[in-house]
């Protein structure tokens, strides 16, 4: 079985190296927030008593944008290789077996990934303090620390999210009729869980709490909770998506006339269709713009001006979970680019020219960035009307950050999906199509 674990991940490394990614880019922000909560606890008075609140609020954002986007990647990771897995119980292996190796794979992946985090967040940890806390001499001269004692809960929180997150996933895989499996490219999107129902609605639920305390909260503490209500209801969003995505992207991407452009019509279908594949993709891009959009939303609604926040104050408290949201995206691309050969070969047999395929690629991109900036801003949106209805102060403070993330993202998924667009087409279609 040893071998069996280890070769697979070998022979689908574009798929793992992805999971590997995110499990380390969790494990560097959660080390980072770690480091900072040792400092506190070895500083005491008041310094420890900021930093305590900071990392707080910085660990409650990390933990958001870690369940989407480690939820959204593994599950992923282990849909992209469902036709092995079909292969593996047609040749005898029983479902309890492929199940226990995905999850020692997964397993396997996320210590790994978490403890090389955790290495990388050393060297960063004390210049990233500095500059956080540039305009706060007593905390900026206090000297940074993490010790493993620190790192073992990052690391058993990656390894726990990373392993859960995958759990029903390869025992879906490990049950699926391989014959199914082998016949569909790729698996239908599935219904909602009671994972996901229990998810969404705690998550709501949480929404609910912290709106009910606004009225009896002062000006110089609301900003706190209002910052924490945009992530949360982009994880609701999230939980929920299995009941709207697919039909959301259908319905704005109908705006384009199928005649009027044959990329964007092979780009709609191909992000509706392949649900899995987009939400993955989508989430982390749509918390991405939540956090971004809400952190100035709350600030305005608390009569901050726009230019309160300073630049280190913004890495400090969303810097972290803003990386990790985007690389989730790209990462999620980067997996799937592999399965994007077969359907581009497809494609150019069928008749068509490189150009509409490099074309559809990028219009998949920027399905993508769109329809994350959709639901984000209207994460955004809620925080504001929340924000004026208990502070008295109405703000389009959020709407410029948001975009700003999202053109940054469109960037980034524009080179993630096109590059190695132009580097399958350069492959023979006989030879990409000859697996299938």
């Amino acid at each position: 079985m040893l071998r069996l674990i280890f070769s697979d991940l070998v022979a689908n490394a574009r798929v793992w190296l992805g999971a590997l990614l995110i499990a380390a880019a969790t494990a560097t922000v959660g080390a980072i927030v770690a480091g900072d909560i040792e400092t506190a606890f070895a500083a005491g008075g008041n310094e420890a008593l900021a930093l305590y609140g900071i990392s707080g609020t910085v660990a409650a954002f990390t933990v958001i944008t870690a369940l989407v986007v480690v939820g959204a990647v593994t599950n992923l990771t282990v849909t992209l290789q469902q036709r092995g897995y079909a292969l593996w119980q047609l040749v005898g292996l029983r479902p309890t077996l492929v199940r226990l190796v995905v999850t020692a794979q997964l397993l396997v992946v996320s210590i790994v990934g978490s403890v090389l985090g955790c290495l990388l967040a050393l060297p960063l940890l004390k210049p990233l303090f500095r500059y956080a806390f540039t305009g706060s001499p007593e905390l900026s001269a206090l000297s940074p620390r993490l010790t493993p004692a620190g790192a073992v809960p990052v690391i058993l929180f990656v390894t726990v999210v990373i392993t859960l997150g995958g759990f029903r996933a390869a025992g879906r895989a490990a049950h699926t009729p391989p014959i199914q499996s082998l016949r569909e490219v790729e698996p239908p999107d599935r219904r909602m869980t009671v994972a996901r129902w229990m998810g969404g609605l705690v998550t709501l639920a949480l929404v609910a709490a912290i709106v009910a305390t606004l009225p009896a909260t002062g000006l110089d503490t609301m900003a706190v909770p209002l910052m924490l209500l945009s992530p949360l209801l982009a994880g609701v969003l999230a939980a929920f998506g299995p009941l709207f995505l697919a039909r959301l992207v259908r319905v704005w991407t109908s705006l384009v006339p199928a005649t009027a452009s044959a990329a964007w019509f092979l780009a709609r279908n191909s992000t509706a269709a392949n649900a899995a594949r987009s939400t993955a993709t989508i989430s982390p891009l749509m918390v991405a713009v939540a956090l971004a959009g809400g952190l100035y939303a709350a600030n305005g609604a608390v009569g901050a001006p726009s230019g309160a926040l300073s630049t280190g104050s913004v890495v400090l408290l969303v810097g972290g979970p803003l990386l990790l949201a985007v690389l989730g995206a790209v990462a999620t691309v980067f997996m799937s680019s592999r399965r994007r050969e077969r359907e581009f070969a497809l494609i150019t047999a069928a008749g068509g020219t490189p150009a509409l395929v490099l074309t559809a690629a990028a219009a998949e991109a920027v399905i993508y960035v769109a329809t994350a900036l959709l639901l984000g801003l209207s994460a955004v949106a809620a925080t504001t009307v929340i924000g004026a209805w208990a502070a008295g102060v109405w703000t389009v403070a959020g709407a410029l950050p948001s975009l700003t993330i999202a053109t940054l993202a469109l960037v980034l998924l524009l080179a993630a999906t096109v590059l190695p667009t132009i580097v399958a087409l350069r492959h023979e279609v006989p030879r990409v199509l000859a697996p299938e």
